[in-house]
């Protein structure tokens, strides 16, 4: 403004600014920034065209003008054209026209619209490229933030991964693998999403499939519920059937297994067995010869006695007593297997106290599952909420030498316990300790965690100079030897080039 300023004052309004007769004054259509700017140069007054003009008319016109400005942002365009379409009197066909665009170019700025405000402060910013702004439109609102937060937010205590300095390509990419999903991946009815605008076929030229959905939290809640009953279908068809929860999976049904919990289902964590696979037999048009078929033909009977054998011996332990019946979930599908039983339940009930003693059982493991349940849900609420501020506890004091144990070097473990050959501190070994610290061994856990945490710097980095800082505290001898060494080197190198440098500048004053 301040620039305008000073270029009215010497050579004036350049382009009349358009106002409309408003009672006895007149309302700038066009023109505010010279306007405002014509103040700031103390200019007593301004060309103008007065134009009688409609409501609709003047909106139109200050928005025709404010994109045929060079600076004009794709937010505001997609603003404006935005307001243009609203008024009824716009298609895309007839902005493209009227501003001699495309119509792709109308439309996609457009799509805009439909991102949340943290992305379009991104866009805004150049945080993100206009390729990545409109592959996010494609998402809901919901999606947009959680891939925000996540992602783009820049927020040091994310660990889901920095996507903001990834490429178009990376960052679609890595979009289509979180966040987009191909739905014939999933056994839920589907029906609904056929039409749904989330689903890529509605606005794809060339549908493929059933489509990938861009509404995760849509997809993901329809899974988890069909999930859930498939699970309680298959064991009221199997009424012994019990739930199992994979020991050793990752927490991606989390959710399934906490429903059927809660519903009053026992879900026990174990080892899952999965029933033998029943080998596909060949055919004989998918090989370009006999003697090909025939040899698949062959490794085909092969396994299939194989297969045969191993059903006989599941069947065997289920006959004995030794093998109970499970139902889980993989991925986003229902599965059933069995558990290997304890060598102890696998004996004839020798009558009530029995039964009793495996209730009794059944019921501490109710409990422990409750516990886990407890637990997994708090570890969740303590990561993601913010910790009221108050003083910092002896108890958070021992907590904090816990964590730091896990870096003790273990030429040190013999500060701390009589075993010297042990390799590792066991959970029950670190409370011990932590309930009983000196100050001599309090400064050893403090010091290898430092290093363990210095000792990965590289680069110029800030944690580089940190960590020459940490060993001219300790080493200084060691490092003074070393920084001579390498700067001995550099010496050389720099007087070298110091010496091309002089000769070049000499080279260039004779020839002037």
């Amino acid at each position: 403004m301040t620039e305008l300023a000073e270029s009215i004052k010497q050579v004036g309004i350049l382009q009349p600014v358009l106002v409309r007769p408003k009672g006895r004054k007149f309302e700038i259509v066009c023109g505010e920034r010279r306007f405002r700017a014509s103040v700031l140069a103390d200019t007593k007054t301004i060309p103008a065209i007065v134009r009688t003009m409609s409501d609709d008319e003047a909106l139109e016109a200050a928005i025709t003008e404010n994109l045929c400005r060079v600076d004009v942002s794709p937010i505001e365009e997609a603003a404006a054209y935005k307001r243009l379409a609203d008024t009824g009197r716009y298609s895309v066909e007839n902005l493209a026209v009227r501003f001699g665009k495309s119509e792709t170019y109308i439309r996609n700025r457009m799509r805009l619209n439909e991102l949340t405000d943290e992305i379009l402060d991104l866009v805004s910013r150049d945080g993100i490229s206009m390729t990545v702004a409109l592959e996010l439109c494609k998402y809901s609102a919901d999606v947009q933030s959680d891939i925000y937060e996540k992602h783009l937010s820049g927020k040091p205590t994310t660990y889901y991964g920095d996507w903001r300095n990834l490429t178009a390509r990376d960052f679609v990419s890595r979009l289509e693998n979180d966040y987009c999903n191909d739905l014939s991946r999933y056994r839920f009815d589907k029906s609904e999403c056929a039409q749904c605008p989330f689903n890529t076929n509605c606005y794809s030229l060339y549908p493929d499939g059933e489509g990938r959905c861009n509404n995760l939290f849509c997809l993901r809640e329809k899974n988890r519920r069909y999930l859930v009953e498939a699970c309680k279908s298959a064991i009221e068809k199997c009424p012994g059937m019990e739930i199992g929860q994979p020991q050793y999976g990752t927490a991606e049904n989390d959710d399934v297994f906490a429903e059927l919990s809660e519903q009053g289902y026992a879900v026990s964590k174990t080892h899952i067995n999965r029933y033998p696979q029943k080998p596909e037999e060949p055919k004989a048009e998918d090989f370009e010869n006999r003697a090909d078929y025939e040899e698949a033909q062959s490794e085909y009977y092969s396994r299939y006695a194989e297969y045969t054998e191993a059903g006989d011996e599941v069947e065997q332990l289920f006959l004995d007593g030794k093998a109970q019946p499970v139902v889980t979930v993989s991925a986003n599908e229902v599965i059933t297997g069995y558990v290997l039983l304890p060598e102890e339940e696998t004996q004839a009930p020798a009558g009530e106290a029995d039964a009793v003693r495996k209730l009794e059982k059944q019921d501490t493991r109710n409990r422990e599952i409750a516990v886990e349940n407890i637990v997994d849900d708090t570890r969740k609420y303590i990561r993601e909420t913010e910790i009221p501020q108050s003083d910092f506890t002896g108890f958070e004091d021992k907590l904090l030498y816990f964590a730091m144990l896990e870096d003790l070097k273990r030429e040190h473990f013999a500060l701390f316990t009589e075993d010297s050959d042990k390799w590792h501190l066991s959970d029950e070994e670190k409370i011990v300790i932590i309930n009983n610290l000196t100050e001599e061994q309090k400064t050893v856990i403090r010091r290898d965690f430092l290093v363990k945490h210095l000792s990965d710097a590289f680069g110029l980095s800030k944690k580089s100079y940190l960590m020459l800082e940490f060993a001219r505290l300790h080493f200084p001898e060691e490092l003074a030897e070393t920084e001579n060494r390498y700067n001995e080197v550099y010496t050389k190198r720099h007087e070298r080039i110091t010496e091309r440098m002089t000769a070049l500048k000499g080279g260039v004053q004779e020839v002037a």
